[in-house]
């Protein structure tokens, strides 16, 4: 039960901390009015989504596993690098999108 919260407390930690640099995507928008700046939404957006979605994941799994009686243990862990990855994909994509 301890390592189900403290991993539970990692994962939302984690994912605020990533969830804080999703601003960052405007860094590699063009300057001014360049077409980049329409496009950083988007990519926001995207990250988002994934870093939302990661969460729910991680929770939905943990129900799961309380619900069959098996051990929760560090499973909120396994978002944390699909919480990273999300960050990095709306990031490429921004730096794709701003491109154009």
């Amino acid at each position: 039960m301890l390592r189900a919260v403290v991993g539970s407390l990692l994962t939302i930690a984690v994912a605020l901390f990533i969830a804080s640099f999703v601003s960052v995507y405007e860094v590699v928008a063009r300057d001014g009015d360049g077409p980049g700046w329409r496009y950083v939404p988007v990519a926001q957006v995207i990250g988002w989504t994934g870093i939302a979605a990661s969460v729910l994941w991680a929770a939905w799994l943990m129900v799961t596993k309380a619900r069959s009686r098996r051990p929760i243990a560090w499973t909120p862990l396994i978002a944390v690098p699909l919480i990273v990855e999300s960050w990095v994909g709306g990031f490429l994509i921004a730096v794709v999108l701003s491109s154009m």
